[in-house]
């Protein structure tokens, strides 16, 4: 047994490094080992490279781990909701509830849904120059979203309050990329939520106790007055919240980007969209890093790492690393065809992570993505406009473009 402390890290706090250049300064720290102890900011850090130690990690059941600072940060908008709770005895059945209309099957159903409403708005772009990919997908996204857990469409202002929180969320986070004081809201911030949370408990009151309808809301209600799931309107609201934030938000990039990376590499589309959505994924992810609190001493096969020290997954160095994706800094997603000549690692790819935090709905997120590419280039012929390609937003709480994308767009 190697405890992490007798490891070789980098002397010194780190985190100037860290808020300069973070992938850098993750890339670079390979070279000390699989897992290394980092201080960053006065936060004890275990940044794991290996993938044996990732994936026994993420198996946990939240007896060893739990919540990061950044994730302390989440819940002042997401409250108890699966993504930033992790206390098993709630986190466990509202999961059990969430995950059902989420998975393959479900979806499966809803596709035909999913597909009209991806078609109408695609209908309602016109040819010519636009200021911001990114915004025209938001639209896409939250429409589906919203009929996912809602079964209506959504008003132009209730879209301009959900996009008001999203920003209002990374922007917290772009100010304190270090995770110092996740404690004091910005004034800015909490006007936001409250305006979310005044129109999410305007939905949920709507609904007849007695029919609380069968789309996800309708299903939350429904568990709420089972006594035995830990669920009341409070947490009914958290779930609504975190399905609005985390679902839309995270396939809103990925489409953005995988439609920019097709843009600047047109000989290398001719695959499915499906194979396009991994590259993206590969090259984009929507959860670049991954931060746990050791809430009890913890052994990753032989290392031991206490409680009190933060794990960090570093999927953003993972994914672009060739020892793992041949050819890694090119765009190839034929890379994800079964008959591809490409070295390909499928165990240092996990987008929507593993274990018992594996995202409810990776199913949903790449039809939706998947559907909303291929509709798309039926359509349409994409030239961006700007010749740099967008950065992601590493300190924001999901990996979006770093700036607006205009765009010219001309029909097929």
């Amino acid at each position: 047994m190697i405890h992490i402390t007798d490891l070789p890290g980098p002397e010194g706090d780190q985190i100037e490094a860290f808020l300069g250049d973070p992938e850098r300064l993750l890339h670079d720290l390979q070279a000390y080992g699989p897992v290394v102890p980092v201080d960053l900011g006065g936060t004890p850090t275990a940044v794991l490279y290996d993938l044996e130690m990732i994936h026994r990690h993420f198996a946990d059941k939240l007896e060893h781990v739990g919540r990061a600072a950044v994730f302390d940060r989440l819940s002042h908008a997401t409250g108890t909701g699966i993504l930033s709770n992790y206390e098993w005895d709630t986190w466990h059945p509202r999961r059990r509830v969430i995950v059902k209309p989420l998975g393959a099957q479900a979806v499966r159903q809803f596709h035909q849904r999913m597909v009209m409403l991806i078609d109408e708005e695609l209908d309602r772009w016109q040819p010519g120059d636009r200021p911001d990919l990114m915004a025209d997908v938001r639209r896409i996204t939250l429409r589906v979203v919203a009929d996912l857990l809602f079964t209506t469409d959504l008003t132009p202002e209730a879209e301009r309050i959900i996009d008001r929180a999203v920003e209002e969320i990374h922007a917290w986070a772009e100010a304190d990329p270090s995770n110092a004081d996740t404690d004091h809201e910005p004034a800015t911030f909490r006007a936001a939520i409250d305006e979310l949370d005044a129109y999410i408990r305007s939905v949920i009151a709507a609904r007849p106790a007695e029919s609380p309808g069968d789309d996800m809301v309708g299903r939350l209600l429904a568990a709420a007055a089972d006594d035995a799931i830990p669920l009341d309107t409070d947490g009914v609201r958290d779930e609504a919240v975190t399905l609005i934030l985390a679902g839309h938000e995270t396939v809103t990039n990925t489409i953005t980007f995988a439609l920019d990376l097709m843009a600047r590499n047109p000989a290398a589309t001719d695959v499915p969209a499906s194979a396009i959505v991994d590259e993206t994924l590969r090259i984009y992810p929507p959860v670049h890093i991954t931060g746990r609190l050791i809430v009890k001493e913890l052994d990753l096969g032989g290392v031991v790492i206490p409680a009190g020290w933060e794990t960090l997954v570093p999927e953003i160095v993972l994914y672009r690393d060739d020892r793992f994706f041949e050819r890694a800094g090119e765009f190839l997603p034929e890379r994800w065809l079964e008959d591809s000549p490409l070295h390909l690692e499928r165990r240092a790819y996990f987008p929507f992570l593993t274990g018992p935090k594996f995202c409810v709905g990776s199913h949903f997120a790449l039809l939706e993505a998947a559907e909303a590419i291929e509709r798309f280039r039926n359509r349409f012929q994409i030239t961006m406009l700007d010749p740099e390609a967008p950065q992601g937003r590493f300190f924001a709480l999901s990996y979006g473009p770093d700036r607006p994308m205009p765009y010219h767009l001309e029909r097929v």
